[in-house]
């Protein structure tokens, strides 16, 4: 019996990154997989998936890192049937079509599979091969059995974290020559950028209409009427939502301009 592969993807507001990542999942030769989705925006028009979690952004009391802890949210979702899950950013893309099909065969129900990845600049990562125990997102490839022996938390280097967890009770398999993930090309950097560094608009607004923005970080600028909450949805002049955009302060929420929308796939095909 084949066994699925639950691939588990964080995305907010990154419409572009997030259809080339996909494409990268649907052309795969390995056709047991399930994808898991969790979106901070319900207003994220372009997100698809087998399964999407809609929530909101973690206040900044729960760490500096809070968009970690929607992975704890996707392992819950995973079903109880045993296989493999796998972690990939929106701004990623699997580095060729038979990825997950080699990491199926070279991997072992009861270690933690640790593979290579590619990211922005060209640099591979993990740097220090067969002896490190922390690892970046992409990777680690892990039995579905050991989804619970692990948690995310909410701050910065949470992948480290988490795989460090694990590698305290399973022993690794080191998967050589395999390159699993590479960064997409105009990838931000850590920050939410879409493609390019920018996001584009299919709509032309004029600088006083409002138009709905979530905040990414406290802003505390102007009278307090004027303030906008982290993870809050506030309607706003499209000409300080353009500002503050790009200072990194909020998401514009009405995306509307993406590649191409996935098609629904059927994830138990042959």
């Amino acid at each position: 019996m084949t066994a699925p592969v639950y691939i588990l993807i964080r995305t907010s507001g990154r419409p572009q990154f997030f259809a080339r990542m996909m494409t990268s999942i649907q052309t795969q030769t390995y056709k047991k997989i399930v994808t898991i989705v969790h979106s901070d925006d319900p207003r994220d028009e372009y997100v698809t998936g087998d399964i999407i979690l809609h929530g909101t952004a973690y206040g900044l009391e729960y760490g500096s890192g809070t968009y970690n802890l929607y992975n704890n949210r996707l392992l819950k979702t995973i079903p109880d049937e045993p296989g493999y899950y796998h972690f990939i950013d929106d701004d990623d893309e699997y580095a060729s079509p038979d990825i997950i099909e080699k990491l199926v065969n070279q991997s072992l129900e009861d270690h933690v599979n640790i593979a290579r990845v590619s990211r922005w600049d060209g640099e591979i990562f993990p740097k220090k091969w067969g002896t490190q125990k922390t690892f970046q997102t992409e990777c680690f490839f892990i039995h579905t059995d050991y989804r619970y022996k692990a948690k995310w938390w909410g701050n910065k280097n949470g992948d480290h974290n988490y795989s460090k967890q694990l590698t305290k009770i399973l022993p690794i398999n080191w998967i050589d020559n395999l390159i699993i993930c590479k960064a997409q090309q105009g990838k931000g950097h850590g920050w939410k950028h879409d493609a390019n560094g920018k996001t584009e608009h299919t709509k032309k607004f004029k600088p006083n209409e409002l138009i709905t923005v979530m905040g990414l970080v406290p802003v505390k600028k102007g009278p307090s009427r004027d303030w906008i909450r982290q993870g809050m949805l506030k309607m706003i002049p499209y000409s300080r939502a353009i500002e503050l955009e790009k200072e990194n302060k909020v998401k514009i929420t009405n995306w509307s301009n993406y590649i191409e929308k996935p098609p629904v796939r059927n994830i138990y095909a042959n």
